[in-house]
């Protein structure tokens, strides 16, 4: 680390002399400044703030008393050598006593000004360490505070802290603002793939997430923040109603800005009362999960749910329409019922994700059954109702959800009369061409068997009867079939394709490839070319 001197005296040849009696490059010391009186000096330091200084103790204007004295007023943190002439010896034991580090007698010779000059370095660099201690018992014991104050807000939230404890006081003294409001921040699923993060770079991203919104709450009052249920929640001490509002479009803006993250930001209502943070925080994760039905990468604000009214008969009605449009095979008819159908199920359970989709569920398993009640001729083997439901949850919005359900309709009507086979060869061809899409991915048969609305026995034997072989060995040879091109064709490792092709464990990848005759061997051929890439 390189630091700045400067060099005082009233006679200029001395001031010259010690700018070359010491090579000053050596010791990381850059001369920035030179003074021929006591003004020059203040001048100089006020202008430079040097870490050394060197100065003739007797200057005109100030004193080297004086100097000092200014300097401890104004608080600068420079090491001062004195110069001095012998009869002013007293008088520099003086300065010494005053702070300075030390002084020499005139002429100067280079030894002790090196001597000296090491001091004062040794010096800064004690106070630079004394610094960085004190600096991070600082950052501890305000980490210490401010985890301490979050879990004082979270057990507030959650309605555990005693408004009778000291917590609480402490609490009710430090949230001076006329209102508080809490935010909850999550970060989207969709867009992140944060789902496959390992748990290290999770801690990096949260520990990423909490300075980005720490910073950002410096412009915004006075601002709390703790982790609760997996998310960033933000407790706001606010006299502004726009406050809120304001804080979670810059954090959307900054989160995605410097860390490349897409987040959703629900906002409760502004309360007066610290007891009713928890109020708040209810109405902040409840407008968080109205991401599923208005879209995510958003600030959304609590609002009361609207009373919604005789949504049962209209569903059952719509439901009853499209039954009769699949029994008698007018697709159009059933699509513009459904439409309507999603849009009563979305206007009656708006702000619950869970409702919604149990809805969704009901209307198909509904219409499913009278369907097959009505005498339309449909392939055995049914549908998995379990596999049904998983299949509906995993949609991340409403928008997601919709299209499923169609899809799941469309099957439903594309095996309604199939005499003649031509319909199980259509959907044969589509979970042939489903499968060839997704087999990278933790494909299983029932997960397929619920794409072809079939429970998984049935449809284990369906696609045997169609393929010539079981399922799971069809997933098998086209993974091996991608795999032994990769293998030939690029200088990937092996875990690097294994991943490519769909296996998580390379051991498992390896021991499935086969050899160059096509047999699953350890002896030679590609598991040979494998091993020397593993």
């Amino acid at each position: 680390m390189r630091r700045k001197v400067v060099l005082a005296d009233d006679e200029p040849l001395i001031v010259k002399g010690l700018s070359k009696l010491i090579p000053w490059n050596d010791y990381e010391l850059d001369l920035v400044a030179f003074a021929y009186d006591g003004k020059e000096l203040l001048d100089a330091i006020a202008q430079h703030q040097p870490d050394i200084v060197v100065s003739d103790i007797s200057m005109p204007h100030f004193t080297g008393i004086d100097m000092i004295k200014e300097m401890k007023r104004l608080e600068l943190p420079v090491k001062v050598i004195f110069i001095s002439a012998y009869q002013e010896f007293s008088y520099a034991k003086d300065a010494v006593a005053y702070g300075a580090v030390d002084y020499l007698v005139k002429p100067v010779n280079k030894s002790e000004l090196e001597e000296v000059v090491r001091k004062a370095i040794s010096l800064l660099q004690e106070e630079d360490e004394e610094g960085k201690r004190r600096h991070k018992l600082e950052q501890l014991e305000r980490k210490a505070g401010e985890d301490e104050i979050g879990s004082w807000l979270k057990q507030l939230t959650e309605g555990t802290l005693s408004l009778h404890s000291d917590a609480y006081q402490t609490l009710q003294e430090m949230m001076a603002g006329e209102l508080r409001t809490v935010s909850v921040i999550q970060v989207d699923p969709k867009g992140n793939d944060h789902e496959r993060w390992p748990a290290q770079t999770r801690k990096l991203v949260e520990f990423a997430i909490h300075n980005v919104v720490q910073e950002s709450l410096l412009a915004y009052g006075a601002g709390y923040l703790f982790l609760k249920n997996g998310n960033y929640t933000v407790v706001l001490d606010h006299d502004e109603p726009d406050m809120p509002k304001l804080l979670a479009d810059t954090l959307i803006r900054n989160i995605d800005g410097f860390l490349k993250l897409k987040v959703s930001i629900g906002i409760g209502g502004s309360k007066r009362e610290l007891t009713q943070l928890k109020t708040s925080c209810e109405e902040a994760e409840y407008a968080l999960g109205m991401t599923y039905f208005y879209g995510m990468n958003r600030t959304l604000s609590y609002r009361l749910p609207e009373q919604r009214k005789d949504s049962e008969h209209k569903l059952f009605a719509l439901q009853l329409d499209m039954i009769k449009a699949m029994i008698g095979q007018q697709w159009e008819t059933v699509l513009a019922k459904l439409e309507e159908l999603m849009t009563v199920i979305e206007s009656a359970t708006i702000g619950n994700r869970k409702l919604a989709v149990s809805a969704a569920f009901s209307s198909i398993l509904h219409i499913a059954q009278e369907v097959k009640k009505s005498g339309a001729n449909l392939p055995e083997g049914g549908f998995d109702i379990q596999h049904l439901q998983s299949r509906l949850e995993q949609y991340d919005s409403y928008v997601e959800l919709s299209e499923g359900v169609r899809e799941i309709l469309q099957e439903l009507y594309d095996r309604i009369d199939d005499r003649s086979g031509s319909k199980e060869k259509t959907l044969i061809a589509k979970l042939v061409a489903y499968i060839d899409e997704h087999y990278r991915e933790d494909i299983s048969l029932e997960s397929v068997a619920a794409i072809a609305f079939m429970n998984p026995y049935y449809f284990s034997s369906f696609f045997k009867k169609h393929m010539k072989q079981n399922f799971k060995q069809y997933v098998t040879d086209l993974r091996m079939k991608h795999a032994i091109k990769l293998l030939a064709s690029t200088d990937m490792m092996v875990y690097e394709i294994a991943e490519e092709v769909g296996y998580k464990n390379a051991r498992h990848f390896s021991d499935m490839l086969p050899d160059s005759s096509g047999r699953k061997t350890a002896g030679c051929g590609w598991r040979q070319a494998a091993s020397g890439r593993l």
